[in-house]
């Protein structure tokens, strides 16, 4: 049986650089409506 630990929950480092490069990205607009609009810059 598998144990989970604190350690095995650490993401490696090219995971975190392709989340940053998302989140850098990532926008979401209120529109006047009030609806909302996402897009990814490049």
């Amino acid at each position: 049986m598998m144990h989970f630990t604190q350690e095995g929950m650490n993401p490696n480092e090219r995971t975190l650089d392709i989340i940053k490069k998302i989140a850098y990205t990532y926008r979401v607009i209120k529109m006047a409506d009030g609806t909302t609009v996402s897009f990814c810059l490049n």
